[in-house]
Formats: C-alpha cells, structure tokens, sequence
C-alpha cells in the first residue's frame, strides 16, 4: 500500500520571530492574497505610519514583498495554481509573529487597511479570519 503524497511544507526566507520583516511578510500576504495590490492599501499603510512603527522603509519593504513572491512562486512548484490564501500557507507567514502586542498592532492596522479600497474581497475576509483565529484575536476587541 503507498501512503498519498503530502504536499510539502511552505518553505519561507527565514526571518527573526517579531521582526519588522516577519511583521512585513504578515502585510504583504494579506495585500497580495486577493491577487491585486491596490494603490489604496498602500496609501493606507503609508497614512497609518505602519512602516515608521515598524521602524522600516519603503526600500525594505520591496525587499520583504519580492522575496514573499519568489517564495510563494517556489512554494507552488509547477502546479499550475497559486493558492494566496491557502491555509497551510497562511498559517506558515503568521508563525513569525508570536508576540500578543504584534500581533494585535497588525491586525488593527490590516483591518484598516482592508477597508481601504472600499472591498473586503472573499480572499481578504478569508485570510483576515484565519489570522484572528490563529492568533487567538477577536475583532470587537481590536479597537
């Protein structure tokens, strides 16, 4: 009898646990998962001085944001498939951010963020969840 094959674990540049890039990596999957980047989000994110908290730059974030897309692209192989919002990929990208306070920070600030072309799309919401129920979060308590 052969046992299925297991599709493999996610494999992402390592980060520092809690690093602003671990906490990078966290907003771009959730601004990449609906497949278009929206010049909204990005204004927002930049209006909420997310990355001056996170004590980064614009060029770091690229960095953070091309080497997201070069690991989801390995990630997926020659599956003809991307899945942005697969849950066993979602859950790899939010194991690098493990501190309460951190973790609370992105989800009020991705919230916001969420909202800011005006769609919270099924990938977005879909993603948005997972978060809040990996990280043991509730939204009426975000504020």
């Amino acid at each position: 009898m052969t046992l299925p094959e297991c599709p493999p674990l996610p494999e992402l540049t390592p980060y520092p646990e809690n690093s602003p890039e671990a906490m990078l990596r966290v907003i771009t999957l959730f601004v990449v998962c609906d497949g278009d980047v929206a010049e909204r989000e990005m204004e927002t994110l930049e209006r909420l001085g997310v990355l001056e908290t996170l004590g980064v730059d614009r060029n770091l974030f690229a960095v953070v944001f091309d080497a997201y897309c070069d690991d989801l692209i390995a990630h997926a192989g020659t599956a003809r498939y991307v899945g942005l919002a697969d849950t066993d990929w979602v859950d790899a990208v939010l194991a690098g951010v493990t501190d309460p306070e951190r973790r609370r920070y992105l989800a009020q600030a991705l919230l916001l963020i969420a909202h800011a072309d005006g769609h919270f799309g099924d990938a977005g919401l879909a993603v948005y969840r997972q978060m809040l129920d990996r990280w043991g979060l509730d939204v009426d308590h975000l504020a």
